[in-house]
């Protein structure tokens, strides 16, 4: 450290101090330097500005190009979805007018089946109701005179037993009084 501080003071004392004054023709000079230096940078700034609006515009044509391009394309997409869509829109409603008339179709020829089957199923109700309830109805006609019948048999048994008791009971006083 010592050494750098020694190094330092021989290093000022060595050093020539300037002792110079400007002149008025030396500041002239300058000025006419600054002044040259002033008119070349106007002169780059008028030709960079100059620059810069021909790049600007050069950057506006293309991009107004560019959207052009742009535009027409989404133009053309526009024109073929359309295009497409309509072509689709047309297949489909051909296609469903289609499907409906045979629908429609099908479904009158399903109504005149149910129809045939139904009046099928009331024939067969009507004639198993034929078939099983006239059985039924002499069964229980002819139950109804068995019914009666023996309703008969019981009462004529029953008098038949009155007239045999009645018999027995004048036997009785028969054999009594002879």
């Amino acid at each position: 450290m010592k050494f750098i501080l020694i190094l330092s003071a021989v290093h000022l004392l060595f050093t020539v101090p300037a002792f110079s004054a400007l002149t008025v023709e030396d500041i002239e000079k300058i000025r006419s330097i600054i002044k040259e230096e002033i008119t070349v940078v106007k002169e780059e700034i008028t030709v960079v500005k100059e620059e810069i609006i021909t790049s600007e515009t050069r950057v506006k044509e293309y991009v107004s190009q560019e959207i052009a391009k742009v535009n027409i394309k989404i133009e053309e997409m526009d024109r073929r979805l359309t295009g497409e869509i309509r072509a689709l829109d047309s297949r489909l409603t051909g296609e469903i007018k289609a499907l409906d008339s045979r629908l429609t179709g099908e479904i009158e020829t399903l109504g005149e089946r149910l129809d045939h089957i139904f009046l099928l199923v009331m024939g067969l109700v009507a004639f198993i109701a034929v078939v099983i309830g006239i059985p039924q109805i002499i069964v229980a006609m002819q139950r109804k005179d068995i019914r009666a019948q023996d309703e008969k048999i019981e009462t004529q048994q029953k008098q038949i037993e009155a007239l045999q008791q009645e018999i027995e009971t004048r036997r009785q006083e028969h054999i009594v009084r002879p």
